[in-house]
């Protein structure tokens, strides 16, 4: 039990929030037919899983839809130079992660891309029989 309070605990460390990041108004722009802003994220403390760079939060709804950034604690001795872009969009009325990018230079084995598309949840179906 202890280990999962640490682990809620930690979580929360890595979250977009004021206590764990300074944000800085860039601008407003669409998105389609979507308002959003453009904030740019400042961690304050240079954390493994907090990321500098940019968020794209609906004007309406205050959802994050991407982020687009840069850890400040590389995750490994064999990972440098990582870019981080994820999208987020309502599944199954839900507001999820559906694309994850990353880019990185692997040391010794040169520049590596990782993508993850799709990663919401199938749309469940109807157990219903039909007539």
């Amino acid at each position: 039990m202890e280990q999962e309070v640490l682990s809620a605990k930690e979580r929360h460390q890595r979250d977009i929030s004021r206590s764990n990041n300074n944000f800085v108004f860039l601008r407003e722009q669409n998105f389609g037919v979507v308002p959003e802003y453009v904030l740019h994220i400042i961690p304050k403390r240079k954390e493994k899983g907090l990321l500098l760079g940019d968020i794209w939060v609906d004007a309406k709804t205050y959802r994050v839809r991407q982020i687009m950034g840069v850890p400040l604690k590389t995750p490994s001795f064999w990972v440098k130079d990582l870019h981080i872009t994820v999208q987020f969009a309502e599944v199954n009325q839900m507001w999820l992660p559906v694309s994850v990018d990353a880019i990185a230079t692997v040391r010794f084995l040169g520049l590596y891309t990782l993508s993850g598309l799709d990663l919401a949840p199938p749309i469940a179906t109807s157990s219903t029989p039909s007539h």
